[in-house]
């Protein structure tokens, strides 16, 4: 049974059945194949109509120049899952078109750079990744969770209650079911490495609060002339720290990208 992943000396650490490493990295090698053939395509595009069929040897030369020397915006993946991993940057179609050109093939080449780098982890067991590698390893969750998101039509608060009734119901069942249920495993996922992530960043102000004791003046007053004794009450004493800010209003699940 899978383990959360928690934070060690070494960075972090999670435990998952053979079964589930293997999954996870099936489902990453499916999403670098979609990603390559995004790639394939726009240098079919390149290609143009010339009478005499490309050298393969070229293919990939021609896609990474794509966006270099066209003034045409190109256009988005047909594919549903394609736009949700590579989303337009603009409502405008044609301003999108142009951002497009410039910046998708480095956009793609690093979120196959980031699934290729999760299946290299997910060789071994435990699974056990440094602070470096660990928003790597993130990120290609999440990606996963943008295809399997894109194949269960999720898009709103409705469609997350579903998938989640889709989760929870009777083992076994059909395509959606089986996808529903990966799809929450890896959000569960994703969310213990964050979780683990952030656990032992500081708070804000810590350090800056240690400086300040030494600073200050034996009358009791700090350095910039509050009151000492005032200014140690805690977060009973009023104000709008942290604990006051409102409900996260972030999108749905799944609807985010890179």
């Amino acid at each position: 049974m899978a383990t959360a992943f928690r934070a060690t000396t070494r960075g972090y650490r999670a435990d998952l059945e053979q079964h589930e490493r293997r999954l996870l990295s099936s489902l990453c090698a499916d999403v670098i194949k979609l990603l390559e053939s995004r790639e394939d395509d726009a240098a079919l595009n390149e290609a143009g109509s010339g009478d005499a069929a490309e050298d393969p040897a070229f293919a990939h030369f021609r896609a990474e120049l794509a966006g270099l020397g066209g003034e045409e915006p190109l256009e988005p993946p047909e594919d549903d899952v394609l736009r949700r991993l590579l989303p337009d940057a603009s409502t405008d179609s044609e301003e999108a078109g142009h951002f497009r050109r410039l910046s998708e093939n480095s956009l793609r080449g690093a979120k196959i750079a980031d699934l290729r780098t999760a299946r290299m982890l997910l060789e071994s067991t435990p699974i056990s990744m440094d602070e470096d590698v660990a928003p790597v390893f993130g990120r290609a969750l999440n990606d996963l969770r943008l295809t399997l998101a894109s194949r269960l039509e999720l898009n709103s608060a409705e469609d997350a209650e579903r998938v989640h009734q889709l989760a929870v119901g009777p083992s076994a069942k059909d395509t959606d079911s089986f996808m529903a249920e990966i799809y929450t495993f890896i959000t569960w996922l994703q969310e213990t490495l964050f979780s683990a992530m952030t656990e032992f960043l500081p708070e804000h102000g810590t350090a800056a609060d240690g400086a300040d004791s030494h600073d200050a003046d034996s009358d009791g007053t700090d350095s910039d002339g509050t009151d000492a004794d005032a200014a140690s009450d805690g977060p009973g004493s009023g104000g709008s720290g942290p604990g006051a800010a409102g409900p996260d209003e972030s999108g749905g699940a799944g609807t985010s990208s890179r």
